[in-house]
């Protein structure tokens, strides 16, 4: 999985594109300044990134804005910059296209927009289809609008490609238990534990799991 820019956010959001990486030593080195910056003053990070952009409109300083908002807690209005700097048509490193969806479908999902993820998921997944992440970001969208089988087969997708992830493990375990599969839901459980012992997340599934086969068989 990739890492979170702002652990406080949750799975949101995505590690940096690498912008740094281009050979403009200057931008390189005012980007990496205004990143770390939008981690401990997410303010100056604002008001860095706005004059940057004013300057030249490059994708590195929009980059950073996009980032220095949701620092600021405007999930939404960070979801909608990165969204339209992935569709930008001046974007330098087109590459990096999948990774800025994918940062602003995470920003959308914390911003509470699931349909706005669904959207950005589905580009991103369009670009890079072997991309487990997008799969799983999708899934757990689609989840929230309470759309089960689109979402399991999401997870199906992911766990394709990555067969031992814990989430989708355990995010799949949870719609075969809503489903009734009580004995997938505990193959998937056992799986994800194995995996990450410790998880809360994954033990509370596990005990709700429990409970559903007690009640069946009392």
């Amino acid at each position: 999985m990739r890492i979170a820019l702002f652990p406080a956010l949750g799975m949101a959001l995505l590690a940096a594109p690498a912008f740094s990486a281009q050979n403009n030593s200057d931008q390189a080195q005012r980007y990496d300044i205004c990143l770390s910056k939008a981690h401990s003053a997410p303010s100056e990070a604002y008001e860095d990134a706005l004059i940057w952009r004013a300057e030249d409109g490059s994708a590195p300083a929009r980059h950073c804005l996009a980032v220095a908002l949701l620092a600021l807690g405007a999930l939404a209005d960070g979801a909608d910059k990165l969204e339209s700097l992935a569709n930008a048509p001046d974007l330098e490193r087109p590459q990096l296209r999948p990774s800025l969806l994918a940062q602003s479908g995470e920003a959308w999902m914390q911003a509470g927009h699931p349909q706005d993820a669904v959207r950005v998921y589905s580009e991103a997944i369009k670009s890079y289809p072997d991309d487990a992440d997008n799969l799983i970001g999708r899934a757990i969208a689609l989840q929230k609008l309470e759309k089960p089988d689109l979402a399991r087969r999401d997870l199906d997708a992911a766990l394709l490609r990555r067969p031992d992830d814990p989430l989708a493990l355990r995010l799949r375990a949870q719609l075969r238990l809503d489903a009734g599969d009580l004995a997938g839901a505990q193959q998937d459980i056992n799986r994800a534990l194995a995996k990450t012992p410790n998880s809360v997340e994954t033990l509370l599934v596990r005990g709700r799991i429990r409970e559903a086969r007690r009640l069946q068989h009392p």
